[in-house]
């Protein structure tokens, strides 16, 4: 009786779910190549309602409805795999000076033969106290119990010791262990990063992505906090799924690398809200309703093994603070990447996904807003849409003559097959942008005439209702990839969004021209500059004063892990951070319609 797309994902196979497996989106279409008699629960009305027409032939089932009772084989269809392979996730290559929060000392430990009479656990003390270079370092009862139950323990003489901030040894291994690591942890909606790190040298060792397990529950927070809210076991669930893939990763990581995953002794931490109170074991219910409030935004050590984390059991995992319901670590350790330069002048960061966070300095003093901007820029929610993954068009030009050309992620997935599966948002923007540039898209967001161009498509309605970017037979699902006008308007929505709160955050600091405007996240990294200008998702700026910084949030953790001194950034950045709350708002409502327009306008020029 369990759903097919619960049990696919167990078995590897990701499906998509935009709506959180509650049977309203259809994206979740797959397959039927084989089934044992009885194994396929009929499909039931709401699912056959959705279930679209294939003159092909084949059996096609929706996975969030289908229930099985026995062996299936099914194929999932490009345009509905979730992300299980590593979507791109880049960073930025700095040196750090090392100056981490746990370190190791490999020391002699005195027999209990030579006088005066102490304990081991003293004599452990003193020994790493002196390698040290310190008065006193304390030896917990737990790590004596861990030690304790090492075959020999008493008899052992040359050891290894992990202590945490000098002061509290918290590991006791035989022998001289030669590496110390930790791991820097980025956990987004849709995809998470694992970085594995050499803390003594501030190297990185191994970087390994993947999508976000979760999606099983839907793409976006919301439709996880409905699923705990309905079934508080799903907190549990979501929470195990997540550590299991970060434990993958990492153990994978260390095997290619020669690490012990006992060697890795730290770990940062750091997400959205939803992300990490889901990490946490907290339920993320208060952020999907006013006011709201987190639930917990301290920046909060915990020991590795609390939270499962298959690496050094008591190695302290520190997990970034959140400065309000809707802006989290991630965002505070995108802006840890930031130099002195960013707090002179009025500069802008950006980290535009299903949620867009918006940062300010102005002259110094910060603020920030967040606001919904939809799925799209995930590739969500639009006809074609796809992750960004290798086949995923990620930009769209049209050529002199009118020839629309684009271009896909490269990638060793394809094997060779350069045929595109769909648009990821990068792709879906500069789709956008290009119909507008060429005149097949209005302003105002409508799709032009059919005669404007032969790949403008009415489909019978008397109305352009979308533009054919590939055809069917160039395509690797063998249909065409489109941009429909619904796409559009979807766009219109999120940047409208984005470019109101924008707005508000520049006219409540009175701040009329920007200096430089930072683009993080993966989404962010690919976006053309001209193409967020020309349909007016920021402000009008000069194009070079735009600049993507890749995945910031990512470079930030692996900073607080490499020295501690960013940790302590962090938490007087939470503190420093003026949050503007959007809901509300009269004027946001109003900058909102006034921004659906796709030019490069400004607010004023609106009014």
């Amino acid at each position: 009786g369990e759903r097919l797309l619960a049990a696919a994902w167990k078995a590897g196979a990701g499906i998509k779910s935009v709506c959180g497996g509650r049977g309203k989106c259809g994206s979740c279409l797959v397959q039927i190549d084989a089934a044992a008699d009885g194994a396929l629960a009929p499909p039931g009305d709401t699912e056959l309602g959705l279930l679209p027409a294939h003159p092909e032939g084949g059996t096609y089932r929706l996975a969030c409805l289908c229930e099985i009772h026995g062996d299936v084989a099914i194929s999932v269809p490009p345009e509905s795999q979730a992300v299980l392979s590593a979507p791109r996730k880049p960073h930025t290559v700095t040196t750090v000076a090392a100056r981490p929060t746990t370190s190791r000392v490999r020391v002699t430990v005195d027999g209990p033969e030579v006088p005066p009479a102490r304990s081991l656990a003293t004599r452990i003390a003193q020994a790493v106290a002196a390698g040290l270079g310190r008065r006193n370092v304390a030896v917990p009862l737990p790590a004596m119990v861990d030690h304790s139950g090492l075959r020999g323990f008493d008899g052992l003489r040359e050891i290894t010791a992990t202590v945490h901030r000098e002061r509290e040894v918290i590991q006791i291994l035989p022998g001289r262990r030669e590496r110390t690591c930790g791991i820097a942890v980025d956990i987004g909606t849709t995809s998470f990063v694992v970085f594995l790190c050499d803390l003594e040298r501030g190297e990185v060792l191994d970087m390994r992505t993947a999508g976000n397990p979760q999606a099983i529950y839907g793409e976006d927070v919301i439709s996880r906090m409905t699923h705990i809210q309905q079934d508080p076991s799903a907190l549990d669930a979501m929470r195990k799924l997540i550590v299991d893939d970060i434990n993958r990763l990492v153990a994978d990581g260390c095997r290619e690398r020669g690490v012990a995953c006992d060697d890795v002794v730290d770990a940062v931490v750091v997400g959205n809200p939803t992300m990490q109170h889901i990490l946490l074991g907290i339920s993320p219910e208060s952020l999907g309703r006013g006011p709201y409030l987190p639930v917990w935004s301290d920046g909060v050590e915990v020991e590795a093994r609390e939270l499962g984390l298959a690496i050094a059991p008591r190695a302290r995992t520190f997990v970034f603070p959140m400065v309000s319901g809707y802006i989290g670590g991630d965002t505070l350790a995108a802006l840890l990447t930031r130099g002195a330069d960013f707090y002179r002048g009025s500069q802008l960061l950006v980290d535009v996904g299903t949620n867009g966070e918006v940062v300010l300095s102005h002259e110094g003093r910060l603020s920030a807003t967040s606001c919904a901007t939809g799925p799209v820029y995930e590739g969500a929610h639009i006809r074609c849409g796809v992750r960004a993954s290798p086949g995923a068009i990620e930009r769209v030009w049209v050529a002199p003559g009118g020839r629309i050309r684009w271009a896909a992620i490269p990638g060793a997935e394809a094997r060779g097959d350069k045929r595109p599966i769909g648009l990821c948002g990068s792709g879906v923007i500069s789709g956008v942008a290009a119909g507008v540039g060429a005149g097949l898209i209005g302003s105002d967001g409508a799709l032009a005439p059919t005669t404007a161009h032969p790949q403008l498509r009415d489909l019978g309605r008397g109305r352009s209702e979308e533009l054919v970017l590939v055809d069917a037979n160039f395509s690797r699902t063998g249909r065409d990839i489109v941009l429909t006008q619904q796409d559009v308007r979807a766009v219109q929505l999120g940047k409208s969004a984005l470019r109101a709160g924008i707005e508000i955050l520049l006219a409540e600091s009175g701040v009329k021209r920007l200096d430089r405007i930072y683009l993080a996240g993966t989404f962010g990294n690919h976006l053309e500059p001209d193409d967020i200008l020309d349909i007016g998702l920021v402000p009008p700026v000069p194009v070079e004063t735009i600049r993507s910084i890749g995945n910031a949030a990512g470079d930030g953790a692996r900073m607080a892990l490499f020295n501690r001194h960013h940790r302590r950034r962090a938490l007087a950045l939470a503190r420093r951070i003026d949050v503007l709350e959007l809901s509300g708002r009269t004027d946001f409502q109003d900058l909102f319609v006034m921004h659906t327009e796709l030019a490069p306008v400004t607010a004023d020029a609106l009014v």
